[in-house]
């Protein structure tokens, strides 16, 4: 859950799912910014889309972003519920916390693990690690060359 689909009923809130694409987005009619579907980036009115406490996400960030937020390329954070001040916020590794409101328009990202769902979490990393190389395959002798080396 998130602050937001606890104090807004009867709106369409969608929940986040492993694998899929984030991104935030700024709300025109107020400063506020929103997770919504990469999808929805475009849309006039976009459903919010909330996480459970302790989501972790991998950010697919420019070298821009990457420079403004003072963020590594792809870094993992896990999302946080914060009670008081109530404030959805992103955690990375290294101790740094950034608010959602803080994040840039546009940031995407995407769902690695679910609080509960984490075996569904490891088929979707199994999934998407690199294949391993397959081995070179080893010439043959020739025929010929084996049959005199046998006789």
């Amino acid at each position: 859950m998130c602050w937001y689909s606890a104090e807004h009923f009867g709106q369409e809130i969608l929940q986040a799912e492993i694998g899929q694409r984030l991104c935030v987005r700024k709300m025109h009619w107020d400063a506020t910014r929103w997770v919504v579907r990469e999808s929805d980036l475009e849309t006039k009115r976009p459903a919010p889309v909330c996480m459970l406490d302790g989501t972790q996400v991998v950010f697919r960030t420019t070298e821009t972003e990457q420079a403004s937020l003072q963020l590594g390329p792809e870094p993992v954070a896990v999302f946080r519920m914060l009670q008081l001040p109530k404030r959805d916020v992103f955690e990375f590794e290294g101790g740094k916390s950034l608010e959602v409101n803080q994040l840039p328009s546009g940031l995407i990202f995407d769902v690695l693990v679910i609080p509960g769902k984490e075996q569904l979490s490891t088929l979707v990393t199994m999934e998407s690690a690199p294949e391993p190389a397959p081995e070179p395959a080893q010439e043959e002798e020739p025929l010929l060359a084996r049959l005199l080396r046998i006789w």
